[in-house]
């Protein structure tokens, strides 16, 4: 999971257009299926064989995020003769379902959590809990919010290495320049911002942002008290009032620069990945992003003169301060999987709170596990203190983990596209949504 994409999978669709150990003879597995005496390779975690068993590991991380987990890969494998580890980027997920339901699934892989619930319910991951029952795992020791996103009726289907949220950057000097001596505190103050801080020539084109307008509904929607699901009612709502109040938010930033100035300003901007982040170079004065942001600055452009702030909040409702979305990089095992033993020997050690800290200080991430929050690892890595700090905010929420959730968000991001683009109301935007989804809340 390429950082980027770590947290905005869970908006990938609102961008489309917006820019875009068990042994004994035939044992029993968690997921019902058996496994023949000996298919471990007779290995132990330390002991050395001849015929050691190859776990293939396919992870979602690229560059230097990749070049973090091989270093862990290549130190289990120092340490486990018997069971190596494989790994290989492949960030193409509709690559793994295929690879599960045909049968040549690879032994462990990464995800996002919003799509472990729709993945367990329909077969392609292994439900988890017999090996942490056998091993003694202590789920209280992960992040509630984080571990909900691996979990649905009493059944673990993941375990979350690393958790994810967004806060507020904004460029020091611009706003300095600006007349700002600090960062806006609620969404009154961040659209004066962001029209302040734009720069529009004449004609409408834009050569600077206060803020990109198409912004992660979900995070403003809970800024507004909304909701996306009445698990009571069994009903989807994204007709809620704070929903709609989010997608109004956008919408009237959008409005006031037009879908064609945009695209067209969109068009000419820099790799995310890169010193040209429009972030980075200026063209953005602010932007809503996630905990890897720091670092990432840090690799790219270590003199940028920025600060890090909550998320704005509706000044009508201040009990809701500090909103955001959480979501999640989870390590599973998939259906099928040869060896679910000796994956899930790999799974546990990766997600033990030394790895845990060790990799998502290497990306900058949050760990899930609250025993890793004291790592003296985390001391040098830019934003930790700002993030982790946040994470422990009662206005974090995560979407809801359902059986349809996938269908559900693809839907939603694109008519909330549309809405914004003037081809389709609010209204008649979130009705689509309500009569594509609701029949399938079964």
């Amino acid at each position: 999971m390429r950082r980027k994409s770590v947290m905005w999978c869970l908006v990938l669709v609102l961008m489309i257009s917006i820019v875009s150990g068990c042994s004994g003879g035939n044992s029993q597995h968690a997921d019902g299926s058996s496994q023949d005496k000996g298919s471990e390779g007779g290995a132990t975690d330390n002991g050395s064989s001849a015929d050691a068993v190859e776990l293939s590991f396919w992870y979602g991380w690229t560059g230097p995020e990749g070049e973090a987990i091989e270093k862990l890969i290549a130190k289990w494998n120092a340490a486990n003769p018997g069971i190596q580890v494989k790994g290989l980027s492949q960030s193409d997920y509709q690559k793994q379902l295929t690879a599960i339901t045909g049968g040549n699934p690879p032994d462990i892989a990464s995800q996002f959590g919003q799509n472990v619930v729709p993945w367990g319910l329909r077969g392609a991951m292994m439900p988890l809990d017999d090996y942490i029952a056998q091993d003694g795992v202590d789920l209280q020791d992960f992040v509630p919010a984080a571990l909900s996103t691996s979990q649905y009726e009493d059944k673990t289907y993941a375990i979350p290495i690393a958790m994810h949220v967004s806060m507020l950057f904004y460029n020091k000097d611009i706003l300095a320049e600006a007349g700002f001596d600090g960062p806006p505190a609620t969404i009154g103050e961040l659209k004066q911002y962001t029209k302040a801080l734009s720069i529009v020539e004449d004609g409408g084109r834009l050569q600077r942002l206060g803020l990109w307008p198409g912004m992660d509904a979900y995070t403003f929607a809970y800024a507004y008290s909304g909701s996306f699901y009445d698990a009571e009612a069994k009903q989807v709502t994204p007709d809620h009032a704070g929903v709609k109040a989010a997608i109004e938010l956008s919408k009237s930033i959008w409005d006031q620069y037009g879908s064609d100035n945009l695209d067209r300003f969109s068009s000419g901007l820099g790799q995310y990945m890169s010193a040209q982040n429009p972030f980075f170079s200026g063209k953005y004065a602010m932007t809503i992003d996630g905990e890897w942001l720091p670092t990432f600055i840090k690799q790219f452009a270590p003199n940028l003169n920025y600060g890090i702030a909550p998320i704005p909040y509706d000044e009508n409702n201040p009990v809701m301060k500090n909103p955001g979305n959480v979501a999640t990089s989870v390590f599973y095992i998939p259906k099928g999987a040869k060896h679910p033993d000796a994956s899930w020997k790999f799974l546990k050690w990766m997600t033990e709170p030394e790895q845990m800290a060790e990799f998502t200080a290497a990306l900058g991430n949050l760990p899930t596990r609250t025993s890793a929050f004291t790592n003296p690892v985390y001391a040098e890595v830019p934003g930790f203190k700002e993030f982790l700090d946040y994470s422990s905010s009662s206005n974090l929420k995560s979407f809801p983990a359902t059986s349809f959730a996938n269908e559900y968000m693809t839907e939603f991001g694109v008519q909330y596209d549309a809405i914004l683009r003037g081809s389709i109301g609010l209204e008649e935007g979130l009705k689509k949504v309500k009569d594509k989804i609701q029949p399938l809340v079964k």
